[in-house]
Parts: C-alpha cells; sequence; structure tokens
C-alpha cells in the first residue's frame, strides 16, 4: 500500500523541530534563559525578604510613633473632656484615636481610690482578635500650677494584624515576582530565538556567501575556521570581514558630513533660543528685565539726541495677588498672558512692553513730542486705552474674571536720565496711583519721592520690629448682658523707636501689601498663647473665658497654618477652647471646601471660628450656612448709628436672628453708648464689644481692670 505524500514527510520534520529547539536551548538564548531564571530568583528572594522585615519594622515602628503623637496631640484635650465631665467631646476623641491603623479599642477609666485604674469612663472599639498590645497613657489635668490626676487613656493596638500584614505583603511580592520572571524569561527566550539568533545567523550566512570576485572588489571573505562556533561568533567574523571594504567610505562620509551640518544647525539654533530665553519672560514672552535696561538705555540715548520726549508707564493689575492665591497660579498664569497680550495689541510697533516680574510690567513709548506738555497728552491717551483695554473681561475656563490696572507715567529725559531712576520715578507714580483708590493714571512728580522714601522707611522699621522688638498686644475686653467679662480680642500696636504709636490703619495695609501679614499674624499668635499661659498660672483666666485673634486670609491659607497653630498650642499649653480665630470671607475666597477641611480639622481639637465684619461681604450670607463656624460679629459701621437709622437696625435684627438660628454666637462691635448697649441686650445679642465697655488696654492694665474684677462696675 502506498503512502500519500504528506504522510511522509511528518517523520522528517520532527526531528527538525526538535534540533531547532535543542539549538535554542543550548545557544546564546538558553544561556540567557538559565541566567536569567537563577538570578531573577535570588533577587526576588532577597528584595521580599528585605520588603517584608522593612515594612514589618517600619509597620512597628509607626505604632510607637502613633502612640506617641496621641501622647502630644490628644492628652491635653481628653483631659479636659474628663475633667469638664464633657462625654460627648470625650467619645468623640477616643473615636478619632480608634481610626488609627491597627487601633483595635481606646477607653478612659478614671483614677481609683488608690491611684488604680478605676471605672469606665468611655470605650472605643473591640478587643483585638490575635496578639496585642496595651499602652497605658496618665491623663493629668493642670490647675491652680499642679497637675491634677484624672485617670488613664488605654489603647490597645493589635499586633497580629500587623503581622498578618506583613504575611501577606511577603505573599504578595512572591506571586507578583515569580509571576513577572517567568514572563519576561520566556518572553527573553522568544526574542533571542526570533530577533537576534536567528537574524544574526542570517546576516552571517550573507557576509560568508559575499563574492569578492568582482573586479571592484579587493578583499574576499575567508571562513572562520574548523571550529563551529555561535551565532555571536560568525556574525562578528561576517562583520570584521566586511569592515575591510571601501564600499560604503563615501556614503558613510557623506553621513557624517550631514550629520555636522545637522550637528551645527542644532546649535545655531540652542543659542539662539538661549538668548532669546535670557531676555524674554518664560511666561509671557516678553522682554525681560535685561532687555529693557538694554533697550531703555538706548531710547535715553536717542531723546538726548533728538530732543524728544518718551514715557515710561509701570503698571500693576489691582489686587492680582488675592486672584492668585484664591485661584491658583494656574489661572493667575494664564490671567498674565492674556494681559500681555492686550498690551502689545494696544501699542505701536515702535513701542516696548516688558514684564518685571509678578503683576508689574512696564511700556516704553518713545518719540511722544517735543513738547513735554505734547508728549504727557499723548502718554495720557495710550494709558488710558491700557487701562481700557485690561478692564474687559478676561475668560479662563470658562471663569470671567475683571481686573483694573494702576499705571504710574515717567516722562524721559526729563523725569530721570538712567533707566534705573526713570523705572524707580514710574514705580512712585503707580504707588500714588494705588493710594489714590486704584484703577488710575498719575504722573511722576518731584514730591512723590518723599512720600515713597517714606514708605520704605516705615516696611524697613516694621521688619525690625518684628525681629527686635517694638509690637505689643492690647486687649479689649468681651462682655455679655449681665456685666460679665467673657473674654478679649487680641489688637496688635506697634510703637516706633521715634515716630511713636503708629495706627494699625497704616501698617496693617503695609503688611498686606509687603507680605509681612504672615509673619505679623504668626508673632500675634504666639505672644497672646504666651499672656494666655500667663494668666491661666495665675488664675486670672477661667475655662469658659477665650482670647479671639484676627487671622489674615494670607495666613490661614498657609501651608502647615493648622500644624504650627496646635504646636504653638502644645508648647503653651493653652487649651484650644481658650481661642477663638476671627476670619473674614476673605478665607474662603476661591476655595470655599479647601478652607471648610482646615476649619473642621481644628475645630475637631477644640479651636473655634468667629466670622468677623459680617454683613460687610457681599457672600457673607452665602458662606453663613457652608461654613463651620461657631460665632459671628456684626460690624461696627451697622451698630454706630442704632437708633437713629432704621436700616442699620433692620440689618442688626436681621443677623441676630440668623446667628439664633444656626446655633452661633453673635458678637456686636463698636458699642459706643449706652443705647447701643440697651438696644443689643434687649435682643439677646450673647457679647459687646467697644469702647462704652472698655478700651483696649495692655496685658497688665487688662487683667487688673478686667479679668481680676471678672464683671464692670
Amino acid at each position: 500500500m502506498e503512502r500519500e505524500p504528506g504522510m511522509a514527510a511528518s517523520p522528517q520534520r520532527v526531528p527538525g523541530i526538535t534540533a531547532r529547539l535543542r539549538a535554542s536551548l543550548t545557544g546564546i538564548g538558553g544561556r540567557l534563559l538559565g541566567s536569567m531564571l537563577i538570578a531573577s530568583t535570588l533577587i526576588s528572594a532577597g528584595v521580599t525578604g528585605v520588603e517584608v522585615w522593612a515594612g514589618y519594622r517600619a509597620d512597628l515602628k509607626e505604632l510607637d510613633a502613633d502612640i506617641e503623637r496621641i501622647r502630644r496631640a490628644s492628652l491635653d484635650p481628653i483631659a479636659l473632656s474628663l475633667w469638664n465631665y464633657d462625654d460627648a467631646q470625650l467619645r468623640l476623641q477616643l473615636d478619632g484615636i480608634r481610626q488609627r491603623p491597627y487601633v483595635a479599642a481606646v477607653e478612659v477609666r478614671e483614677r481609683g481610690p488608690d491611684g488604680t485604674d478605676g471605672a469606665l469612663r468611655a470605650r472605643v472599639g473591640d478587643e483585638a482578635d490575635g496578639e496585642s498590645r496595651v499602652e497605658r497613657l496618665p491623663l493629668s489635668y493642670r490647675r491652680d500650677g499642679e497637675n491634677a490626676a484624672l485617670g488613664t487613656l488605654r489603647v490597645e493596638l493589635d499586633i497580629g494584624a500587623v503581622r498578618r500584614v506583613a504575611l501577606e505583603r511577603a505573599v504578595s511580592i512572591l506571586v507578583t515576582q515569580g509571576g513577572i520572571t517567568l514572563l519576561i524569561s520566556l518572553a527573553l527566550l522568544l526574542l533571542v530565538r526570533q530577533i537576534v539568533t536567528r537574524h544574526l545567523s542570517a546576516l552571517a550566512h550573507a557576509a560568508q556567501r559575499f563574492d569578492l570576485r568582482d573586479e571592484d572588489a579587493t578583499f574576499r571573505v575567508r571562513p572562520r575556521g574548523s571550529g563551529p562556533g555561535d551565532e555571536i561568533d560568525r556574525v562578528i567574523d561576517a562583520l570584521e570581514t566586511m569592515r575591510s571594504s571601501l564600499h560604503g567610505a563615501y556614503r558613510d562620509l557623506a553621513d557624517t558630513n550631514a550629520e555636522l551640518q545637522a550637528d551645527i544647525t542644532a546649535r545655531l539654533r540652542a543659542e539662539a533660543a538661549a538668548d532669546h530665553l535670557a531676555n524674554h519672560d518664560a511666561l509671557t514672552n516678553l522682554p525681560n528685565r535685561r532687555l529693557l535696561f538694554q533697550r531703555l538705555a538706548h531710547e535715553l540715548a536717542v531723546a538726548e539726541r533728538s530732543g524728544t520726549q518718551g514715557a515710561m508707564m509701570f503698571i500693576d493689575l489691582d489686587h492680582f495677588k488675592t486672584l492668585n492665591d484664591a485661584r491658583g497660579h494656574s489661572i493667575g498664569d494664564a490671567v498674565l498672558i492674556e494681559v500681555a497680550r492686550r498690551l502689545r495689541a494696544h501699542l505701536r510697533e515702535i513701542d516696548l512692553v516688558a514684564r518685571l516680574g509678578g503683576d508689574e510690567f512696564v511700556a516704553v513709548l518713545p518719540m511722544l513730542g517735543e513738547l513735554r506738555e505734547r508728549a504727557a497728552q499723548n502718554a495720557q491717551t495710550a494709558a488710558e486705552k491700557l487701562r481700557a483695554a485690561l478692564a474687559e473681561p478676561i475668560v479662563v475656563r470658562d471663569e470671567v474674571f475683571r481686573l483694573s490696572a494702576s499705571i504710574g507715567v515717567a516722562l524721559f529725559p526729563d523725569d530721570g536720565g538712567s533707566p534705573e531712576n526713570l523705572i524707580k520715578h514710574a514705580d512712585t507714580a503707580m504707588y500714588q496711583a494705588k493710594t489714590e483708590g486704584r484703577n488710575t493714571i498719575h504722573f511722576f512728580q518731584r514730591d512723590l519721592l518723599a512720600a515713597m522714601e517714606e514708605r520704605h522707611a516705615l516696611e524697613t522699621d516694621l521688619r525690625r520690629a518684628l525681629v527686635e522688638g517694638g509690637l505689643d498686644v492690647a486687649y479689649q475686653p468681651l462682655v455679655d448682658a449681665h456685666g460679665g467679662v467673657r473674654g478679649a480680642e487680641a489688637l496688635v500696636r506697634w510703637t516706633h523707636p521715634t515716630r511713636g504709636p503708629v495706627s494699625p490703619a497704616q501698617f496693617i495695609p503695609l503688611c498686606e501689601e509687603s507680605g509681612l501679614i504672615i509673619n505679623l499674624g504668626d508673632w500675634v499668635l504666639r505672644a497672646v498663647l504666651r499672656q494666655v499661659q500667663l494668666w491661666r498660672r495665675d488664675g486670672l483666666l477661667g475655662p469658659q473665658q477665650y482670647i479671639s485673634v484676627n487671622i489674615s486670609p494670607r495666613q490661614f491659607r498657609q501651608q502647615g497654618f493648622e500644624d504650627r497653630l496646635l504646636a504653638a498650642l502644645h508648647e503653651f499649653e493653652v487649651p484650644p477652647s481658650t481661642l477663638v480665630l476671627e476670619i473674614t470671607e476673605g478665607v474662603v475666597l476661591g476655595d470655599i471646601d479647601s478652607a471648610i477641611q482646615r476649619m473642621n480639622a481644628l475645630r475637631a481639637r477644640g479651636v473655634r471660628f468667629y466670622i468677623d465684619d459680617f454683613g460687610t461681604g457681599y457672600s457673607s450670607m452665602a458662606y453663613l450656612k457652608r461654613l463651620p463656624a461657631d460665632g459671628l460679629k456684626i460690624d461696627k459701621g451697622f451698630v454706630r448709628d442704632l437708633g437713629t437709622d432704621a436700616n442699620d437696625a433692620a440689618i442688626v435684627d436681621a443677623i441676630l436672628a440668623m446667628g439664633r438660628h444656626f446655633g452661633l454666637t453673635v458678637v456686636a462691635e463698636g458699642v459706643e453708648t449706652e443705647s447701643q448697649a440697651q438696644y443689643l441686650i434687649q435682643r439677646d445679642c450673647a457679647l459687646l464689644q467697644g469702647y462704652h465697655l472698655g478700651r483696649p488696654a495692655d496685658a497688665a492694665r487688662f487683667a487688673e481692670s478686667f479679668l481680676r474684677r471678672r464683671t464692670l462696675v
């Protein structure tokens, strides 16, 4: 019987496949696969062991660190709640500790008559299933200068859970590493077989078949030798033979020449880009300070020679820092780019627009006329065009922003013979425009220099006062309807060594503009907490009394504000309930969700919040129902005309009603007459503040006049 053609080929195909597989495993692929498997196994085992052990030790250290954090941050508030028999607050604090990782249960026991743990006061959580560790932290309350032992905080840590996590981590790493090792090894074997080994053999055979008998050929391919080599050896022999051929010499030379030309072109482009970057602002692509000074020096020289007048405009965006802080730098950068575009679009080709930094721009307008009056008129017209262009709405990411600009103008060469002086004088004029209400244009006048220098001197002295002393805190009493002193508002005061007392209305805006408000706010907080510590030590400040401190929006939004505040409270041993932070709606402008999160974090520790100047902001009412506030303060502008202005009376009555509705403490500011006080008392206003009840006084006089007497006479 004859075999079909397909049947006869099968026995011959099997040896071929077996031979190719054997060759793959005995050649480069086999050696690489074996090395990969061994190395990966050893590395995976070592890495797994190190990671599991390090993770386990880190978890144990984190438990110790967590206990230390509980000791620092939670013992005093828990002791205070235990002292005040505030079981709700106590359970809330215990629940916060229970939420920490590996905390199985936490409980508070009162101190027994014999000093041991007594009755269970509160407990949160269940016993650990496996091995556990119990930490006992004593609770004490400082009263009259002595610590009174109240009980014990017992924290049960689930050690078994830590070990289970370590075991699960080890299994996960081993399984993951094993799978990855297997996949990489198989992929590597296929890669070597399909891409490297097979192609290198083909290249070697092609080189060996190369025939140099052609008249153009000058070299002949020699066989490798008698002994067989692997694929890499054969490729090296073939490439070494082909290397001596001159067939590709001219092509290689051309390729090298092309590469050199490309390199030269790239270097020229890089040099041009570097030069552009050195002379232009990276964000707006406007000329920077360096190029500005070069161009301005040139224009000054031209103006001197030609007898023509030009103008330097210093343009500063009004309240841009507030927008940038509230909406973020990405929004702020987009606004600055649009401002730069508008400035370029509304000036002549010969004019120069540059960015000095931040929200400060300058415009140089040469050749405005031979007469100063004519040049000033043309500069005024150009400045009005720029001011109107910047006032148009700016749309960024579907949000509409409205800006204004304060513009200072200095004419050259009359107002300055050097770039430095000209920019300084234009800046002086711009500052005057801001003092006149912003969104205005002001030309430089010589008498403005004295005012500018006075401002700089005042700022310098204020910086020195923050470091060397000169600042103080005054306290104005907060009085209830019965004359009881419930606390005080802390007010910063500055006595200059030569000028005498400087009004807060003068130096507080200076702090806001210069950025010193953050340093000033931190100084006031620490000074107040230090004084509260002394009053509590002397028994002058009761547990129900408090001190309120104003917090600026920039200070509140600064990274790490909550941590610094809590650390200061712990440092001076002041209960958080003794402190009230007064904030305005500027704190939540642009990012109310973040503000609410920060307020809730501090309120959970016992710090309270009052909304200051309530009723003056356009959105105070809208914020009231969302903000986790504890009270609000009626602005003194509504209290001033009580009894004579029906509108103010209606506003005050409405605010008091809202306070009662939301369960907030209402404080009326600016109470200066008995009739105002009686009006507010009759309508159940919780606290009053003003000259009628007590003027701000330093710590010693406030303690003597108010804290020692407890009530007003």
